[in-house]
């Protein structure tokens, strides 16, 4: 059997369509991170807590946040809200609390001791 004998594909002159974009979801998980938007953060906080805080300062509280390592930021969307990585939050701000209140006891017990 020759080369001849093969059918050849048909190739178009169009080149492919590139991918449909996609929204995100509330909360969306991607390559076992979890991310969302300032938006999205303000309106889970909301939902879960009954605590109402605008964007402009959720968005100074979580700049603050990835200064100190506790969120990182990832990207801005092209609707220009910033998307943020919460994957590692609760373990980092687990963390500082945990340093935190053991630093408050061990002041608090050299308070004791002392004035023994």
């Amino acid at each position: 059997m020759g080369l001849e004998s093969q059918a050849m594909p048909i190739m178009t002159d169009r080149p492919p369509s590139p991918p449909t974009p996609t929204t995100p979801s509330a909360t969306e998980i991607d390559d076992d991170r979890v991310l969302a938007t300032t938006t999205q953060l303000a309106a889970s906080i909301d939902d879960s807590l009954g605590v109402c805080l605008d964007d402009a300062t959720l968005e100074t509280v979580l700049l603050e946040l990835d200064r100190s390592g506790y969120v990182d930021w990832v990207t801005v969307t092209h609707a220009g809200d910033y998307v943020w990585d919460l994957s590692d939050s609760p373990d980092r701000i687990a963390d500082a609390v945990a340093a935190a209140v053991t630093e408050r006891v061990q002041s608090w017990l050299t308070e004791r001791t002392a004035a023994e």
